[in-house]
């Protein structure tokens, strides 16, 4: 076979194969930002886990800080946390009080503190059920919440040929989280009892250990019922997502969409398959009619 014929044959088949992964996939594998993985566990899947694209760069220290102080009716007071992050081998850690304000812009009760924290160590990552007790508070409950997150346009919409919304797109689901209600006593007495909602983003484990863990607490009352801190802690969670992710809709794979697009459809995918073979077969043909 000749030189030429074999680099022929070579371009054909990768040619082919590279259309054949294009058809197969869908176009938010082609055209998503970063995607992960959003669960209340960190070393195992959950059977709540979401997949989405992520708006924020975890990873880029300045990025985060620069995480909106402002979020819708709230503000934020900001701390210091670079011995903290220093202490736990954290890459990058934002914490900061978020709350309505007074004029004055001191932040007055109903108080939560959001944390973000990622290292590729997960000893920065022992669970919230290990660390509290290490530092004195008791677990008195450890369950599931689901978080609304409504009336918000955080996802974008599937891609369909020939297809226009009239309206926008909006997601209008649910993502569970884990709760903690913890406390503190003294002399056999609460002094002191929160609720914490929790979950992590977790990336491709092929590519990276990086993990990134995403809390947000309050104080709850300490004797009584602690659903208004629960209810607090839900609203401002469900309201911080759709500033950290989209969600990943289930696509049809592109050759799927296509040929439901119609004729031109069909037409697209024959052109893409047939270029390749006729680039491996022309060769050939050309040899064998020169033979003869």
């Amino acid at each position: 076979m000749p030189v030429t014929e074999d680099y022929t044959t070579i371009i054909g088949t990768l040619a082919l194969v590279f259309v054949v992964i294009i058809l197969l996939s869908t176009p938010g594998m082609i055209l998503a930002k970063q995607v992960s993985v959003i669960d209340t566990e960190l070393s195992r899947a959950s059977g709540h886990e979401i997949t989405v694209r992520t708006k924020m760069d975890f990873g880029n220290n300045e990025h985060v800080q620069a995480f909106p102080r402002e979020i819708g009716d709230w503000q934020s007071i900001v701390f210091n946390t670079s011995k903290l992050a220093e202490s736990l081998r954290a890459d990058v850690m934002l914490l900061r009080a978020y709350g309505h304000t007074y004029g004055n812009g001191t932040l007055r009760g109903e108080q939560v503190l959001l944390l973000i924290i990622q290292s590729d160590n997960r000893s920065s990552f022992y669970p919230p059920i290990v660390c509290y007790p290490a530092i004195g508070y008791k677990i008195e409950e450890e369950t599931t919440e689901e978080i609304r997150v409504s009336n918000a346009t955080w996802a974008q919409a599937p891609w369909y040929p020939n297809v226009e919304l009239e309206e926008p797109w909006i997601f209008n689901g649910s993502m569970s989280v884990k709760k903690l209600v913890i406390s503190k006593e003294f002399n056999q007495e609460v002094t002191k009892r929160k609720v914490v909602l929790y979950f992590y983003v977790k990336d491709n484990p092929l590519t990276t250990d990086t993990i990134t863990m995403i809390r947000v607490s309050a104080h709850a009352p300490l004797n009584g019922s602690n659903e208004g801190a629960l209810n607090l802690t839900k609203e401002f969670m469900g309201e911080v997502v759709p500033y950290m992710f989209e969600v990943r809709e289930e696509e049809e794979i592109i050759a799927v969409q296509l040929a439901k697009s119609g004729i031109g459809g069909w037409l697209i995918i024959g052109v893409l398959v047939s270029v390749p073979i006729v680039i491996i077969v022309y060769p050939r043909i050309r040899k064998r009619n020169e033979m003869r």
